[in-house]
């Protein structure tokens, strides 16, 4: 379905967008869609539902030009997983009630798979794979990479609030994404 409505989104560029369907854990798969032919390779929210993420990183490797990056944004480890509670008080700030939001982390230094909901109201949990920092970049720098790109976008201050205290648009201070741009460095394969 969502290929479906990729092709209805760029009718107009028909002619120079393919759409392939493929598991992202298949390196022969991968590589199979021709070495060296891409510039860049993003993921959106996907890797935090991969099992497996090394063959996609080894495929990536063979798949950019040289100068490609592999960009990815997945739920903040830190801040935004299956062991976290978010929590909302008021307090008096020299006569002002003041909403104060925060996030309370119980678990994240070990590599988990949890189920957990993507949106309220969502029939049936699915499965996430927590990978903390050092697991998650581990894993891209094992496979050649360098990390030359980090954000951590926050809802700005003057964003509306919302009602639903546990809305990250009231979380204006805690990041509930990491957006990472990775570049392949085969230098680094061939230090000892």
């Amino acid at each position: 379905e969502m290929i479906a409505s990729a092709r209805r989104r760029t009718q107009q560029h028909e002619t120079s967008i393919e759409y392939h369907v493929l598991d992202a854990t298949d390196e022969a798969a991968l590589v199979g869609l021709g070495e060296r032919s891409f510039d860049a390779a993003v993921s959106a929210m996907a890797l935090m539902d991969m099992a497996e993420i090394d063959p996609l990183l080894r495929a990536l490797t063979k798949l950019l030009r040289p100068g490609g990056c592999f960009v990815f944004a997945v739920m903040h480890p830190c801040f935004n997983n299956t062991y976290v509670s978010m929590a909302a008080e008021v307090k008096d700030c020299e006569g002002q009630l003041v909403s104060e939001y925060s996030v309370k982390v119980s678990g994240y230094l070990q590599p988990s798979t949890t189920k957990g909901l993507a949106l309220e109201n969502q029939p049936k949990p699915h499965l996430y794979f927590h990978r903390p920092l050092h697991v998650l970049l581990g894993a891209a720098f094992r496979a050649g990479f360098v990390l030359d790109g980090l954000e951590e976008p926050a809802f700005p201050s003057d964003y509306p609030s919302n009602s639903r205290f546990y809305s990250w648009s009231n979380f204006t201070q805690i990041p509930p994404a990491l957006v990472a741009r990775l570049r392949f460095s085969d230098e680094l394969l061939r230090k000892p």
